[in-house]
Parts: C-alpha cells; sequence; structure tokens
C-alpha cells in the first residue's frame, strides 16, 4: 500500500501545495481522496497517468470527497473531463461524497454540456460522455473491492454540516485521512490502530502572532470563525497519540509564514512516533 500527498494546501494559492489531494494506491487500485487544484497535473507528476491511450493500472477505483468545500472539489470536473478526452478509462470512477454530492456532479454535467457537445460532434469523439455513478456516503458507509475496504466517518467541520474522513484498510495495513476538522473524538475511533494518519493542522503560534496585527473587525472575527473548525499545532499531536497511530502526516498546511521545522517539534512533543510535515508527491509505504 502506497500514499502519495497530490497536494498539501489550502484555498490560499501556492504553486508549491497544490489543493487538497492524495491517492492510496492498494494493488491495481487508487483510492483518490478529494480533489483540490492541479490534482490531474499531480497524478501525472506522480506517475499515474500517460500520455497512453486506453485503460490503465493502477486505475482509479473510487474519488472519495470529505466534504464540499470548493478547495476539495474544484480539480473534480478537470479530472472527469481530462479521463474522458484523454481515454483514461472506458467508463468513469465512481465519485463518494456528502449528501449534495449528486446535486454537484448534475451541476457539472450541465455546465459542460455544451463542452461535450462540440467534442463529440466537431473532433469526432467515438465514445459517449458517460456520467460517473455517485454514492452520498454517512457515517459508517463502506466500499469494498480487490484487497481493500474504504470507510466513511464523521469529522467535525461546522458549520459544514456534513464532513467526512476516510479510512483504508488493506492487507498490508490502514491508512486514515483527516479531511478538513477541528479535534474530533469520532476521528479518534475511527483512527484506533492506523499505521499512518494524515491529518490537517494550522501553526497555532503563528496565527495568533497574525491575528494580533490585525485592526478591522471584520477581518479579526473572520480569522477566529477560520481557526475555529480547524486543528490547531498544539492538539493534532494529542490526537494521533490517543489514536496510536504509526506515523502522523499534517496536511492542508496554514503555516502562516512559520517554518515547517517549527511546527514539527510542537507536535513531536505530544506524539513520540514519526511526524511528517507533508509536501506535494510525497509517498508512504505502509506494510
Amino acid at each position: 500500500m502506497k500514499l502519495t500527498l497530490l497536494g498539501t494546501g489550502t484555498p490560499i494559492p501556492d504553486p508549491a501545495r497544490r489543493g487538497p489531494s492524495q491517492v492510496v494506491e492498494v494493488g491495481d487500485s487508487l483510492l483518490l481522496v478529494d480533489c483540490g487544484s492541479g490534482v490531474v497535473h499531480r497524478l501525472i507528476e506522480a506517475g499515474y497517468r500517460r500520455e497512453a491511450r486506453g485503460p490503465q493500472r493502477p486505475a482509479i477505483a473510487c474519488i472519495a470527497l470529505t466534504h464540499l468545500h470548493s478547495d476539495h472539489i474544484v480539480g473534480l470536473p478537470d479530472l472527469l473531463w481530462t479521463g474522458w478526452i484523454m481515454r483514461w478509462w472506458d467508463a468513469p470512477p465512481p465519485v463518494a461524497g456528502p449528501p449534495g454530492t449528486a446535486h454537484l456532479v448534475a451541476g457539472l454535467v450541465n455546465a459542460f454540456a455544451y463542452d461535450v457537445q462540440v467534442r463529440m460532434a466537431g473532433e469526432r469523439l467515438q465514445r459517449a460522455w458517460l456520467v460517473p455513478p455517485v454514492m452520498e456516503v454517512e457515517e459508517g458507509w463502506r466500499m469494498e473491492g480487490d484487497g481493500w475496504r474504504l470507510t466513511a466517518f464523521r469529522v467535525d467541520h461546522a458549520p459544514v454540516d456534513q464532513a467526512f474522513g476516510f479510512r483504508v484498510d488493506a492487507d498490508a495495513g490502514s491508512v486514515v485521512i483527516s479531511g478538513d476538522t477541528r479535534p474530533s473524538e469520532n476521528l479518534i475511533r475511527h483512527a484506533q490502530g492506523a499505521d499512518l494518519l494524515v491529518h490537517e493542522v494550522y501553526h497555532k503560534d503563528a496565527a495568533l502572532a497574525l491575528s494580533r496585527t490585525l485592526t478591522d473587525p471584520d477581518a479579526i472575527a473572520r480569522r477566529r470563525t477560520i481557526l475555529s473548525y480547524h486543528t490547531p499545532s498544539d492538539e493534532v499531536g494529542t490526537i494521533a497519540a490517543r489514536a496510536e497511530v504509526g506515523r502522523l502526516v499534517l496536511t492542508h498546511l496554514l503555516l502562516y509564514g512559520a517554518d515547517p521545522a517549527s511546527l514539527r517539534a510542537e507536535v513531536e512533543r505530544d506524539f513520540p512516533r514519526p511526524v511528517i510535515v507533508g509536501a506535494d508527491l510525497q509517498t508512504f509505504t505502509v506494510g
């Protein structure tokens, strides 16, 4: 089993850190969790998509969306339409996500209807556009494939009322991806004993220092709101320790100008096992 971080960033544009996305490879299957900006290019850079036409292995078995915040889904139409144009699949992979995912996909199909029409007519594409199957998840939802199981569980990202993490279990081990969340007891339960936990984080000291420079009341309130539904650096290590995971990988990095090394050092105080501040295209082997 192999995990590749495709995007470790946030809504803040950063060429070094594309939008949130990661892919878990198990045998001939790829489980793609979230589709942030740049996901297609990162998949190619990671070696998963080539110019050769026709189905390839490993192949995307599922596109799983943790929640419907824009930074986690803006790459979805790029992936679906590029895969169609480039003949990466005979039929698009299923999309699993929170309630509202079917509405999202239907909206994309409507938005790109003209593109599909002119490509099929003007470019004489010999294959019809196929709408991907959609599965809307709930607590405990599962999908199984050849040697793997994908499980959804609730996290706490309010005011987003439908936010999930995902756990991948295989013979080689287990990987848990938090999605966006404040500290969550349910995540700790579902991450118990995982070999690898990929968890979002913000650098608390840097965030507080930046907040002290703000004078506009609206800016102060907005900053406070944003931080309230993410996980601070002085708590994420304890989360990993309580879940007794093997390794902790930090992503969706809100560093606010801080050195990643200082983030790692803070988290290591609460979690005695390996802590990695994630980077785009970084890979981790489990098993």
